[in-house]
């Protein structure tokens, strides 16, 4: 009958341990998925920046907004991975501000 007992408790200790653990990786896995997420979304917001920067700066050279984001990147240094994101450039007028829109790509 003692045995028994031992034998109970060291299931539940067994138990018991392999419950927390699952429970900190299941913290950690969240943890991870959102960093990944923040990191997704400062990037996206890195390449329209570098974008308006550009736009800015043309603008303040020439006194004109660029007539495409081609005239930008070979202009004026403006990069970003093309395999990644899809960098929609709508220019109205060469006084009006562009209108700037950067997608992630899907994977």
């Amino acid at each position: 009958m003692k045995r028994s007992a031992q034998l109970k408790r060291s299931y539940t200790g067994v138990i018991i341990t392999f419950v927390l653990f699952l429970a900190v990786m299941v913290c950690f896995w969240i943890g991870l998925s959102k960093t990944e997420s923040s990191s997704r979304e400062q990037n996206l917001e890195a390449v329209k920046q570098s974008v308006e920067n550009g736009v800015s700066l043309c603008y303040s050279i020439e006194g004109a907004y660029p007539e495409s984001l081609d005239y930008l990147i070979s202009g004026y240094g403006v990069s970003y991975n093309h395999d990644k994101y899809i960098v929609h450039y709508d220019c109205y007028a060469s006084n009006v501000r562009p209108t700037i829109t950067v997608i992630e790509k899907e994977d």
